[in-house]
């Protein structure tokens, strides 16, 4: 299973709708928020689902980024 990590970040104002956004989208964990940008876990069946939620995460209202910092897919066989 692909593992991700990601750092949104959105506007301080945005950040409680961005939140629950991003708690209702399955596979996707939300840690501790600390300011500077929102840290997100996600986990996928295939590295096109990886792919295709990065693309969400990226498009959801009031996110201004979201920066993968972590890949890992090393026991995927697509």
């Amino acid at each position: 299973m692909p593992v991700s990590a990601y750092v949104i970040r959105c506007a301080p104002d945005d950040q409680p709708a961005v939140l629950t956004r991003l708690r209702a989208i399955p596979g996707v964990e939300v840690g501790e928020t600390n300011g500077t940008g929102i840290p997100v876990a996600t986990e996928t069946p295939t590295t096109r689902a990886a792919a295709a939620l990065g693309e969400q995460l990226q498009q959801l209202p009031g996110v201004k980024s979201a920066v993968l910092v972590y890949h890992n897919f090393e026991d995927v066989a697509e």
